[in-house]
């Protein structure tokens, strides 16, 4: 069994690397332009009629539960940072603007996507958070992951005149109105053309990230799960898990019991929004609340109790090297797509039901895998960390072992 020390870093390596299968699985989905097809045209797709079960997998059981427990990772992370007082600071200031000009990159260029420009941006904020109770941290974080609920139901009652997301839709529409294009005829060029088309499309897709992180209430439940995670850290639950395991076993069990219902009643009313009698998806809203950060925390719990088991601890540090890589692998999740479902490559965007690309996805994580496991027996970190590594500490790191 591992010691102490080395499981800290093992099992939230592993656990990491655990969360980006569920990034790419559910990534994959738009990246692929399914999500945003017909009915219809789902359909008439080969291997469509399998579109429903992998549809009711990926929103009840992967959709959200892995960004969260990736958020609340960043918040651990944080608290390591912590530790080592205001130079682990200063330091922490560095790496979150590096990330910045990282996420920023990603979102404009390759994908609208992009979940790393929101966690800098969020992730300048939590160093106000360094000196707080454990237990106001708590409870700022369950008002952070509510107030979805409170948005959608004012946005109902005031018939959407509170749009959080009105402004950046407002200035998409009008970019593709200067260029004479429909949303639709847009895709179209992206999948049909090819470097011109691609970066002309990026120029107004990052705005439609943008509408989305706010008419999904990402921010107040990204920052949530970094101050949970910050809780995390200073009760050094993944130091040794199995000295709490009484707690964790609660978290999975709570966890799994309120998280799965809620899953199941969010994706069954986005399925059936026209038979609720509540409007614009409020049933929806309430399901996800109750669900996703839940049944996340389940997921890890269960992991971190999985580990303690000297059977289990093999088979789960497989993934350790695909957590130690986490940037450059979610950057690399992002080119792949690129080239097998735009022009700039085969061009399969549209073309391929959720067998097919869901079965891609899991191939591209199965290959990093053994990448990642590749890689650091010849290197000290993936080629994005030490970059970022190096950045951050303002000098070249020796790369090799």
């Amino acid at each position: 069994m591992s010691t102490p020390a080395t499981q800290r870093t093992d099992l939230l390596d592993a656990l990491r690397g655990f969360a980006l299968f569920g990034v790419v699985f559910s990534n994959y989905a738009a990246l692929a332009y399914w999500l945003f097809l017909t009915p219809e045209e789902k359909s008439a797709l080969p291997g469509s009629f399998l579109d429903a079960p992998l549809h009711w997998i990926h929103m009840v059981l992967i959709d959200g539960k892995f960004y969260s427990i990736f958020s609340m990772l960043f918040g651990i992370g944080f608290g390591f940072f912590l530790a080592k007082g205001n130079d682990g600071l200063l330091r922490f200031y560095r790496r979150m603007f590096i990330l910045l000009i990282i996420g920023w990159l990603h979102l404009r260029y390759l994908w609208n996507g992009d979940i790393l420009f929101l966690y800098a941006v969020l992730g300048l904020l939590l160093p106000l958070f360094r000196t707080v109770r454990d237990r106001t941290l708590l409870i700022t974080a369950t008002v952070l992951l509510l107030m979805p609920l409170a948005i959608d139901t004012l946005n109902v009652m005031t018939d959407d005149a509170f749009d959080p997301g009105a402004y950046p839709r407002d200035m998409a529409d009008a970019r593709l109105e200067e260029r004479g294009l429909t949303k639709l005829e847009m895709r179209h060029t992206v999948l049909n053309g090819g470097m011109h088309e691609f970066m002309e499309s990026r120029k107004i897709t990052w705005l439609w990230r943008m509408e989305n992180l706010l008419v999904s209430n990402r921010i107040p439940k990204v920052f949530a799960m970094f101050l949970i995670g910050l809780w995390v850290s200073r009760r050094k639950l993944f130091v040794d898990p199995g000295a709490h395991a009484p707690l964790l076993k609660r978290v999975l069990l709570v966890g799994a019991v309120i998280g799965l219902p809620g899953c199941i009643l969010s994706h069954w009313a986005q399925e059936n929004l026209e038979e609720l009698p509540l409007a614009e998806g409020l049933w929806e809203t309430f399901g996800y609340t109750i669900g996703v950060v839940p049944l996340g925390m389940a997921y890890a719990s269960g992991f971190a109790l999985l580990w303690t088991k000297e059977c289990w601890l093999r088979l789960l540090n497989v993934f350790a090297p695909m957590g130690r890589m986490a940037l450059t692998n979610y950057l690399m999740q992002s080119i792949i797509a690129i080239f097998l479902f735009t022009g700039l490559g085969f061009g399969w965007g549209t073309r391929v039901s959720a067998v097919t690309f869901e079965s891609l996805a899991v191939g591209v994580f199965i290959l990093q895998v053994l990448w990642s496991q590749w890689w650091l027996k010849r290197f000290q970190f993936g080629p994005m960390e030490w970059m970022w590594r190096s950045l951050t500490y303002g000098k070249v790191i020796a790369m090799r072992k």
